[in-house]
C-alpha cells in the first residue's frame, strides 16, 4: 500500500521523538507546565504511532485492540525499565499515557461504527485529565511570571505548587490569620529532623536587575527561632551541591514580624571561584538545625526590590 504524505510525516514524528524517551526531558528544577507536558507527550507519540500503523492495516476487531493494549503495557514497562538504566525517573503514569494515546490513535483512526464512538469518548475521557494538567500548569506558569517581581505570596493554588514539604520535616498550610501581604500566608511547622525545612521548587525570573530580596517571617512564640535562608543556582543543584558553592543566610526570628532584607550582590557573589547564576536560581530552602521542640513560623510576600 503506498504511504500517503501525513502517514510519512506521522512516520518521521515516530522516528524523531523515540530518542527523547532515553535523553533529554525535564529535570527536577523545571517548571511544572514544562514536566506536564513532557508527560502528555506519551499521549501525542502513541496516539500518532497507532494512527500510522492504521494507515496500513486497520485494526477493526477487539481482539486485536485487546493485543495492542496488552503490547502498549508491556512495551511502556520496558521502556521505564530502560530509563531506570540511564538516569531517568520510571512511572506509572508513563505507562497509563501509553495506554490512552493507543486508545486515542486505535479508536480515532478507523472506521466509526456505534461502538467506536463510544470507545472514542472512552479514550477522550481518559485523555482529559491529563491534558487539563497541562493546560493547568501553563496558566500556572503566566500566573506566576505575570506577578513577578513577587516571588511568592502563597495566595493561590499555583503559588503552593512551589512548595516543597516532606512529612517528616515540616507540614505546611495556607493561612489567613497572620498575614503582612494580600489575604494569606504559609504556615509552616518543622519537625525535630536535623534538617527541618522547606524549599520553592524553580523561583521564577531572572533576579539579575534588582537590588534586594525582601520576605517577611512570623514567630508566633516568645522564644526566638534560628532559620537559615539558602539560595543556590542551576549550576550548583545539577553539580555536586558543595556547601561553599551556594548562599547560605542565617536569621533569628524574634516574637511577632519579622522583615528581612537581603543584598542580591551578597547572593551573586556567593559562591567560591564565580557568581551565581542570577536568571537561572532553581533552589530556595528555609530550614533549621536540629530543633530540640516542633517550631511554627508564618512566611510571607517574598519579593525582589
Amino acid at each position: 500500500m503506498k504511504a500517503s504524505l501525513p502517514s510519512w510525516l506521522s512516520g518521521l514524528f515516530v522516528l524523531l521523538v523515540v530518542p527523547f524517551f532515553f535523553v533529554g526531558g525535564p529535570d527536577s528544577f523545571s517548571s511544572h507546565s514544562l514536566k506536564n507536558l513532557w508527560n502528555f507527550g506519551h499521549i501525542i507519540f502513541f496516539a500518532v504511532l497507532m494512527l500510522l500503523i492504521q494507515a496500513f492495516k486497520p485494526l477493526a476487531h477487539w481482539r486485536q485492540w485487546a493485543l495492542v493494549t496488552i503490547a502498549a503495557i508491556v512495551l511502556g514497562c520496558a521502556i521505564e525499565l530502560a530509563q531506570h538504566f540511564v538516569g531517568r525517573n520510571s512511572s506509572v503514569d508513563d505507562v497509563l499515557h501509553n495506554v490512552f494515546g493507543v486508545w486515542l490513535g486505535l479508536f480515532w483512526g478507523q472506521k466509526p461504527t456505534r461502538r467506536v464512538w463510544l470507545l472514542r469518548f472512552i479514550s477522550l475521557a481518559c485523555v482529559l485529565p491529563s491534558l487539563l494538567s497541562v493546560l493547568d500548569a501553563a496558566w500556572g506558569d503566566v500566573v506566576m511570571r505575570q506577578q513577578f517581581p513577587l516571588v511568592n505570596s502563597f495566595e493561590s493554588r499555583h503559588e503552593m505548587q512551589q512548595v516543597q514539604a516532606g512529612a517528616e520535616r515540616a507540614t505546611v498550610r495556607q493561612s489567613d490569620s497572620v498575614v503582612s501581604h494580600g489575604h494569606r500566608s504559609l504556615s509552616v511547622i518543622l519537625s525535630t529532623e536535623k534538617y527541618a525545612g522547606i524549599s520553592l521548587l524553580g523561583p521564577y525570573g531572572d533576579w539579575s536587575d534588582y537590588q534586594f530580596l525582601t520576605m517577611d517571617f512570623y514567630n508566633p512564640e516568645a522564644e526566638r527561632l534560628e532559620l537559615v535562608i539558602k539560595i543556590s543556582d542551576y549550576q550548583h543543584d545539577s553539580g555536586r551541591n558543595l556547601y561553599g558553592d551556594r548562599f547560605n543566610y542565617p536569621i533569628v526570628l524574634m516574637t511577632g514580624w519579622n522583615h528581612v532584607r537581603i543584598d542580591l550582590n551578597e547572593l551573586r557573589s556567593a559562591p567560591a571561584g564565580r557568581n551565581m547564576q542570577m536568571d537561572k536560581i532553581t533552589g530556595f530552602t528555609v530550614f533549621a538545625l536540629q530543633l530540640p521542640t516542633s517550631r511554627e513560623f508564618y512566611w510571607d510576600n517574598i519579593r525582589l526590590q
